[in-house]
């Protein structure tokens, strides 16, 4: 059976956030932690959070106290998303490498159906570099795009990617890496583009890749709370991204499925 590690990126900057891993996520990790010896459950949190609030979930909580920002991103080229989320995952990586077979990198505002994702990854003969939104030949188009290159840029010619393999990346909401490709992005995190937004990152570094078809669904937040409901139990998807939920919308969603079979 193979060993699996859900990697979730968390903040507790927006009280969706802090929503998301009060209600599901601590539920979701004490439902592992007790009934599926196979997955394993994180919370990937700033350096400097403070923790009274997640003591109770122990080891279920990384945070790498050593972060140095400055040294992975010139200070110009910073966000509130780079390089921070990134640097959770490559040391969450570093730390897990010898213990899981699988890993799903995901964030808060994602519902996983533990169960049918569980049964979904075993059925598999093998996992690599994979999610249901994949960008395929698209990754230097899309910093293009992005207005990412340039002289008053990070990245100051495309050019300057001719050293990386990728040119496909799959969306940060969700993507699986295999244990070989976990301890390959370590080994290779000295030339990793810290500069540039995760998943693209990520994807400049692996040529191989799969699109997973009806994997993922997404609920927006126009629909009605019963509508995501609805969706939510009725999907062929293991992994429901909820879309930029307030958090009046995203209580409502959880109310109605904390004590259902579906997410267990």
């Amino acid at each position: 059976m193979k060993k699996i590690a859900i990697l979730v990126i968390a903040a507790v900057n927006q009280p969706v956030y802090l929503h998301y891993i009060r209600s599901y996520w601590t539920e979701a990790i004490r439902h592992t932690n007790a009934n599926m010896p196979n997955v394993d459950v994180f919370l990937l949190l700033e350096n400097g959070t403070a923790m009274e609030a997640f003591k109770d979930l122990g080891d279920n909580v990384i945070i790498d106290d050593e972060t140095d920002f400055d040294r992975l991103c010139d200070p110009r080229f910073q966000t509130p998303l780079i390089p921070g989320i990134l640097s959770k995952t490559v040391f969450a990586l570093e730390k897990l490498q010898d213990r899981y077979d699988v890993f799903f990198r995901t964030n808060l505002s994602s519902f996983i159906k533990l169960s049918a994702f569980e049964k979904f990854v075993q059925s598999r003969r093998s996992i690599c570099y994979s999610g249901a939104w994949v960008w395929k030949d698209w990754l230097r188009k899309d910093l293009v795009h992005h207005g990412r290159i340039g002289p008053d840029k990070s990245i100051k010619t495309i050019g300057e990617l001719e050293a990386y393999e990728g040119d496909t990346f799959a969306s940060g909401a969700g993507y699986f890496l295999s244990a070989e490709e976990a301890r390959s992005l370590v080994e290779r995190k000295d030339r990793i583009r810290f500069d540039i937004i995760d998943d693209v990152s990520v994807g400049l570094m692996f040529k191989d890749h799969e699109l997973l078809e009806q994997f993922s669904a997404i609920a927006t937040r126009d629909k009605t709370p019963d509508d995501i409901v609805d969706l939510i139990r009725n999907s062929k998807a293991c992994h429901i991204r909820l879309q930029h939920f307030p958090p009046r919308l995203a209580r409502a969603v959880w109310y109605e499925l904390r004590d259902d079979p579906v997410w267990r």
